[in-house]
């Protein structure tokens, strides 16, 4: 992609991200608790969650995003280990961090939540069955909008085991803009369905064949 083009991609995905954190942070308190809570159980019901021993897991609710304390206790009492992420700098990436409970965790300057290396234990990525992936807008192919730092698609890049974003149905929108660097997630689950994105980039993919 020529820089003309990656310059259009950037301001679309600038513009898209700017309207569906408004959006986003619209939602009521009480209602984004509860739709926090359907899309948990949604999650509980996939195969890929049962199917997992090691879960990754983003921590906390920042700029509206999908509540995940309460998933982090459940999949702990399901006896799984929970891994989370944590920003380090220089150069920019996430190291994971293996906890038992959320006494394990501080917020950071960012008002996220993440290990602290004082209680958590370092963990190995290759240990992990499943990431579950925030993002701020996504479409029906897995394509991801987040805050435009690049520390997942990083993260991500390589990875073989299962992807799964959390997001309220607003968030799905009909085509997210995307470069080559950009990684799909597989699945997406909101309150009202579970989408597979994998089925919906082969037919693509197939479409697009001459």
């Amino acid at each position: 992609m020529d820089r003309s083009g990656s310059d259009a991609v950037h301001e679309s995905k600038a513009a898209l991200r700017c309207r569906l954190l408004e959006e986003r942070r619209r939602i009521e308190p009480e209602r984004r608790a509860a739709l926090s809570q359907a899309i948990a159980e949604r999650l509980y019901g996939l195969d890929a969650y049962r199917d997992a021993d090691t879960v990754h897991l983003y921590i906390g609710a920042v700029e509206g995003e999908v509540a995940t304390c309460n998933i982090a206790e459940e999949t702990l009492a399901r006896g799984k280990r929970v891994l989370c992420p944590r920003v380090e700098r220089r150069p920019n990436r996430l190291e994971s961090f293996e906890i038992r409970s959320l006494d394990e965790l501080a917020e950071s300057a960012h008002g996220l939540w993440e290990p602290d290396p004082a209680r958590a234990r370092r963990a190995d990525d290759g240990e992990i069955d499943l990431v579950i992936v925030p993002g701020i807008v996504f479409d029906r192919r897995g394509r991801r909008i987040g805050f435009g730092a690049g520390f997942y698609d990083r993260f991500l890049a390589g990875f073989q085991s299962p992807r799964v974003a959390l997001a309220f149905s607003l968030q799905v929108v009909a085509k997210v803009p995307h470069t080559d660097r950009d990684v799909p997630v597989d699945w997406i689950v909101t309150e009202e369905e579970t989408i597979e994105c994998r089925s919906a980039r082969e037919a693509a993919m197939r479409e697009a064949m001459p």
